[in-house]
């Protein structure tokens, strides 16, 4: 068919209808839910090795403490620092097995990828090295 004003041009349509196909798997397989659960587990750990390792960290003394001659820590406590060498490396089992079973799991063009893992995986191993290397540069 052509329209005036664009010469000779014609514009093709498709009549077929859009096929619309019915998910047949009633609900999430456990697969998929270990993967939407250990991606928002991943970050709680993430936060809770923060804490770890803002509490390890040396004290900075302050004004009360100079005015009221309080001793400060003044080195790394080696408890939390290994509470999170332990948590850092229970990250990044997890992100690492949930990206195994991604990537298994991709077989359709909706299945999605779970970026949290891709991102946790080298900043859990970053954290790993950084304090291994810290606890084995520790002088009691």
């Amino acid at each position: 068919m052509e329209r005036k004003g664009e010469g000779n041009k014609t514009m093709v349509y498709s009549n077929e209808p859009i096929r619309y196909y019915k998910n047949r798997r009633g609900k999430p397989d456990p697969i998929i839910r270990w993967l939407e659960l250990s991606s928002i587990l991943v970050w709680i750990i993430f936060m809770f090795n923060i804490v770890a390792i803002l509490s390890a960290k040396p004290v900075e003394e302050g004004f009360f403490d100079r005015l009221f001659d309080v001793p400060v820590r003044s080195h790394w406590d080696i408890r939390f620092l290994q509470r999170s060498l332990i948590i850092s490396i229970v990250q990044f089992v997890i992100s690492v097995v949930s990206i195994l079973l991604n990537t298994r799991r991709m077989k359709r063009k909706y299945d999605i990828r779970y970026i949290s893992h891709y991102i946790s995986v080298p900043v859990a191993l970053f954290m790993a090295i950084i304090v291994g290397l810290i606890l084995l540069n520790w002088n009691p």
